[in-house]
């Protein structure tokens, strides 16, 4: 017998019961997936007892749908949409059977079929899906995860138990409690890319890409393009959309003229459940080789493990030498806390402006603590607080002689949201108190600064003044610092070229040390950016230390943080080309 219902109508659904058992099979199939057959119940007008209701009902919702007792077969037509507690899908024609519990949703000439899952958006033409055993086949498919734009190919959904069986993730370091659950989608031929231009200006391209819905994307050993221009294959797998990702993909162009032309490449190294690890490689034409290899390992929530080996070239001393670091950090609520070793740690000491002095320095160990940033409502701006304890030398060797440092301070910094007519002034200050208690010594350093950034017409401007006041002293060179005061302009303006999409700046900005009454260095950038990308390519002239630099920088607009540097243009008190 069959019954009609809904016809012609919107907004009534059909609830529609999963099966209460769950079959774990060894190598799961996708293309026959079947469970055990679901109750389904109907409502019937006037009925007075509602019956107990499953942990995860589907609806089903559309402009039409019909419904056959004896096949268990629900048949929807336009605009129809199928839910449960963990997808949404969307098509203009679907079937779902009550038996297996499994959904066709087909695409028509208009419209795609749509899942979503996890925060991610997946579109295909055809999508076979199990709502009980959550596997099911998409083809020909276009989705988005995160700020990433993928398309082509076939993606098989599932739960991240059959993956593991399959082998395509890792079984999970941690044991989920049972109401827990995670899917997985595997995507074969795939490219990648965060611009949502027809023809991209860059893309990803990769046989396979595995997608954590709402978590990160890994793409299998992609190979990165700029238009149709293979680029480079990259050799390990690419974690696209991780939080603690700090590395771009990327090849390295660097100079410096104390070490020539410097070419290389960086990334991250997908090691699942294992931790994350990004490398860096990078030679320079004066015979002189650095590489870089980062771990981090989340031993439990909020503290993480951590290991480094560098391997950096020390300007002042004409070496290059390995530098291992490893520690724990705890970061929860805005709360910071670190322990951690290092030896022969690359530390540049600023003696004067724009003049510094690299230090190897060894901490065994240092254990830090920051506070939050507390917010200040008069003044708009924030502050905080930290301590740092440690043992330190800074020789080559470890048999040096150590001391003993305690530093404790505050620091502040604010850029209110009110203005003085164009001018918008931020500030900033850090006083730190240095106790040698082992050597009797102590030193007080305080920094401050403040300016105004406006704009004249097309031009953007920021005037800033900047000064450190040092008393006391430091058994040790590497943090003995000195009295420094230097005055900063910057101004901006674009350049009427390109199309609309493209927007082209020139750059020029300087330090004038107060102290020594000349200018320190100047800074000339050229930016281009192209609707998803930006390239910037950029000159320094450090007058004061007799050093010359150029470098391009690249980012991908969705991903600001994740600047490539083709060169270095930083004053950190960390010393790193890259």
């Amino acid at each position: 017998m069959e019954r009609s219902l809904m016809r012609g109508g919107r907004g009534l659904f059909v609830a529609l019961f999963c099966a209460a058992i769950f079959f774990t099979q060894a190598a799961p199939s996708f293309a026959d997936d079947k469970g055990e057959p679901a109750p389904m119940y109907i409502p019937s007008e006037g009925a007075d007892d509602t019956p107990k209701q499953p942990p995860n009902e589907v609806f089903l919702d559309a402009d039409e749908i019909s419904y056959s007792e004896k096949t268990g077969l629900a048949t929807a037509e336009g605009n129809v949409k199928v839910r449960n507690k963990e997808v949404r899908l969307f098509a203009p024609y679907a079937e779902y059977d009550a038996d297996t519990n499994i959904v066709d949703a087909y695409s028509d000439h208009r419209e795609n079929v749509v899942i979503m899952s996890g925060g991610d958006r997946f579109t295909g033409k055809h999508l076979k899906y199990n709502m009980e055993t959550r596997r099911g086949i998409l083809t020909q498919v276009s989705g988005k995860s995160e700020a990433m734009y993928m398309q082509g190919g076939t993606v098989r959904l599932m739960p991240i138990e059959d993956a593991v069986k399959l082998g395509i993730v890792r079984a999970p370091r941690k044991k989920r409690k049972q109401s827990e659950s995670e899917d997985v989608a595997e995507w074969l031929g795939v490219t990648s890319t965060t611009c949502d231009f027809t023809n991209p200006h860059y893309r990803l391209v990769s046989k396979k890409v595995v997608v954590y819905p709402g978590k990160r994307t890994v793409i299998k050993k992609p190979k990165f393009y700029i238009g149709k221009t293979l680029i480079m294959a990259y050799p390990f797998d690419y974690i696209a959309n991780s939080k603690r990702n700090r590395d771009a993909l990327m090849p390295i162009i660097r100079y410096n003229s104390n070490k020539g032309m410097g070419f290389g490449i960086k990334g991250p190294i997908d090691m699942g459940d294992m931790g994350e690890l990004d490398v860096a490689g990078l030679y320079w034409s004066k015979g002189i080789w650095e590489a870089r290899f980062n771990y981090n390992y989340e031993i439990m929530d909020s503290l993480s493990l951590f290991a480094s080996v560098k391997h950096l070239y020390n300007e002042d001393t004409d070496d290059t030498l390995w530098r291992p670091a490893w520690g724990l950090q705890y970061e929860k609520d805005g709360w910071l806390a670190k322990l951690w070793w290092a030896e022969r740690d690359l530390i540049g000491n600023e003696i004067m402006t724009d003049v510094s002095v690299d230090y190897d320095v060894w901490r065994k160990p240092e254990f830090s603590l920051h506070t939050p940033w507390f917010k200040d409502g008069v003044s708009g701006g924030q502050f905080r607080l930290f301590g740092v304890w440690g043992k330190y030398s800074d020789n080559v060797s470890k048999d040096g002689e150590w001391t003993e440092r305690f530093a404790y301070g505050a620091e502040y910094q604010g850029q209110p949201k009110w203005s003085l007519w164009i001018f918008k002034p931020f500030y900033g200050a850090r006083y730190t108190r240095y106790d040698y208690y082992d050597k009797d010594r102590t030193q007080d350093v305080t920094n401050a600064w403040f300016g105004f950034s406006y704009k004249i017409g097309d031009f953007s401007l920021a005037s800033s003044y900047y000064r450190r006041w040092a008393d006391g002293g430091s058994p040790m060179a590497w943090d003995s610092y000195s009295n420094s005061e230097y005055f900063t302009q910057s101004i901006s303006f674009p350049l009427p070229l390109g199309a609309s999409w493209e927007k082209w700046n020139f750059a020029v900005s300087g330090n004038y040390d107060l102290l020594e009454e000349k200018i320190s260095s100047v800074r000339y950038a050229l930016t281009y950016d192209k609707h998803c990308m930006t390239w910037q390519i950029w000159y320094r002239d450090n007058k004061s230390d007799n050093e010359t630099q150029f470098g391009l920088t690249f980012f991908i607009n969705a991903y600001p943080e994740y600047k490539l540097e083709f060169g270095s243009d930083s004053n950190e008190s960390v010393k790193e080309d890259f």
